[in-house]
């Protein structure tokens, strides 16, 4: 049996932060797992899930406060001046549509300030990695969410981080319905109920937006 790896998990509470969450948990080690509020609309709701996962799992779970990355705006998801896209399900494999929608939602450098941040607390904790949730639909438009940005942060990563943290994605390769699927196979079934996809912060998702979408086409498999 292969030595369990420790890990930092990045949770948003969203569908592919808690399935790595879910599949670290299964295979690997978790020893924290970081929410971090940016100003994001669905902040709220977000953090709720990500503890709710936490205690599900046995996780002990650290909030960070980053307001001045929503602060600078830009951004659908942080600023209420613009509208956050809505999308039919046709169009979902539609990259010019998708590409619209990702520069709306787009974050200036978030994922690499988060990954960053999250490499500093597994230094510290002895951790060998930073789980992050990414997958390959997401990735024709996030170049953020693709396997090479994971390789080159390791990269970067081996030389800021004493002990070589490396980035690390269970689902990298996979779209939202394998992701789905593969979640389906674990032995402690997955808390589908408690995680957060929507962009937006109101009691409910909004069954509208990218993530929404995404998410309810993965789940009728």
């Amino acid at each position: 049996m292969s030595e369990k790896v420790r890990s930092v998990i990045l949770l948003s509470g969203g569908l592919d932060s808690a399935a790595n969450l879910a599949l670290c948990a299964a295979h690997d080690q978790p020893v924290l797992a970081l929410t971090v509020n940016y100003g994001q609309r669905a902040f709220t709701p977000e953090c709720k899930a990500a503890r709710a996962l936490c205690q599900e799992y046995g996780v002990p779970h650290q909030l960070i406060e980053l307001p001045w990355l929503g602060a600078m705006g830009g951004s659908s998801l942080t600023s209420t001046e613009q509208e956050v896209p809505q999308l039919d399900p046709s169009v979902l494999d539609d990259t010019q549509v998708t590409q619209a929608s990702a520069k709306s939602v787009w974050v200036p450098n978030r994922n690499g300030i988060l990954i960053n941040l999250a490499a500093a607390f597994a230094e510290r904790m002895n951790a060998a990695r930073v789980v992050v949730g990414f997958n390959r639909e997401e990735a024709t438009t996030f170049p953020d969410n693709s396997e090479e940005f994971l390789n080159r942060a390791t990269t970067a990563l081996a030389m800021s981080t004493a002990n070589g943290v490396r980035v690390y994605c269970y689902t990298t390769q996979m779209d939202k319905r394998q992701i789905v699927a593969e979640i389906r196979k674990l032995e402690y079934p997955f808390p589908f109920g408690k995680i957060w996809s929507c962009y937006h912060g109101a009691s409910e998702p909004c069954g509208k937006c990218e993530s929404c979408r995404r998410l309810a086409r993965a789940l009728q498999n």
